[in-house]
């Protein structure tokens, strides 16, 4: 009677494991698929790349831009398109001059997606602006149209995708929405492509350095290194990750200028310290070098200033 009741404790012992592990392997193929556009270039992955700018905490992520699906009759909102639903809020800044543009022809185009994590696909769309859309207005589902649809039913994709569609006609500066819906998850995968039907490759707008354009501090927000903001009229800029930090009251913020007046006059610099090879740099550092003041991006150490990629040269 013992061995039977060890037995059968045993086998269930057995098959409540076995159990867990199977949902513990479904749920996580459930989270992690993700993936970017990488042709043309996502507004995302050029933020990356770092030709886009002041663009938070997207840099480290391109990938994880998921948001509800059944676009457009559900998904993310209006005013949200761009960033998925909120959570990379930067993103949806918009304006004729706030991101880098890549030159497209109409006709037909090639779409290529870096998966980092594949999951059964639904569908992938491709939506482009109308004709009279207003590029200084946060992006809207009436100011898209759909010109391209590749239905996958549930297969599951490479790490690669490619698509080829037809861009309809258009002229200037337009963006393209590439949609990934997910299968068996109520979420899709939101890309926005800035592109110039004129040819130009033009370099974004230096961020605003206006108080009165800064973006105010939010004590719910994550700011990452370079993130600016305004509070009590001043400007102050992330030098690392930080959230909920006064900028007044942490060493997490550094001031970039004083109050409203004075944005064309930065801090002084006289006293920054010289290069120091010994010494560790965190990003928002400040050093001279060879009569240049460089700024870390990130942590460092024995990086030459005028040689590394790691140090940034301030005006």
């Amino acid at each position: 009677m013992v061995f039977r009741v060890s037995l059968s404790r045993s086998l269930f012992l057995l098959t409540s494991l076995l159990i867990a592990i199977i949902f513990m392997m479904a749920f996580s193929t459930k989270v992690s698929a993700h993936g970017y556009v990488d042709s043309p270039k996502s507004r995302a992955l050029l933020c990356k790349e770092e030709v886009n700018k002041d663009c938070g905490a997207i840099i480290y992520e391109p990938q994880s831009l998921e948001g509800p699906g059944n676009f457009p009759i559900q998904g993310v909102p209006d005013g949200k398109i761009v960033s998925a639903g909120g959570i990379f809020p930067n993103l949806d800044e918009q304006s004729s001059t706030r991101w880098a543009k890549t030159p497209i022809k109409s006709g037909m185009n090639t779409f290529s997606w870096t998966l980092t994590a594949a999951h059964a696909t639904n569908k992938w769309e491709y939506y482009i602006t109308k004709e009279g859309w207003d590029p200084n207005q946060p992006l809207k589902r009436s100011d898209l149209e759909l010109f391209c649809t590749i239905n996958d039913g549930g297969k599951r994709p490479g790490s690669r995708v490619s698509h080829n569609c037809f861009v309809p006609e258009r002229s200037g500066y337009h963006v393209i929405l590439a949609y990934w819906e997910i299968y068996d998850t109520a979420n899709a995968f939101y890309n926005i492509i800035d592109v110039d039907f004129g040819g130009n490759s033009n370099e974004p707008d230096d961020p605003p350095v206006n108080s009165d354009e800064m973006p105010a501090w939010d004590s719910a927000k994550v700011y990452v290194s370079g993130d600016k903001v305004s509070y009590n009229g001043a400007i102050y800029q992330a030098k690392w990750w930080t959230k909920n930090e006064k900028p007044d009251q942490s060493q997490v913020w550094e001031l970039i200028s004083k109050n409203d007046n004075d944005h064309d006059n930065p801090v002084d610099n006289s006293d920054t310290p010289p290069w120091d090879p010994s010494k560790v740099y965190l990003a928002g550092d400040k050093v001279i070098h060879n009569g240049v003041i460089y700024q870390a991006k990130w942590w460092t150490l024995g990086d030459t200033p005028d040689s590394n990629n790691v140090w940034r040269i301030l005006d």
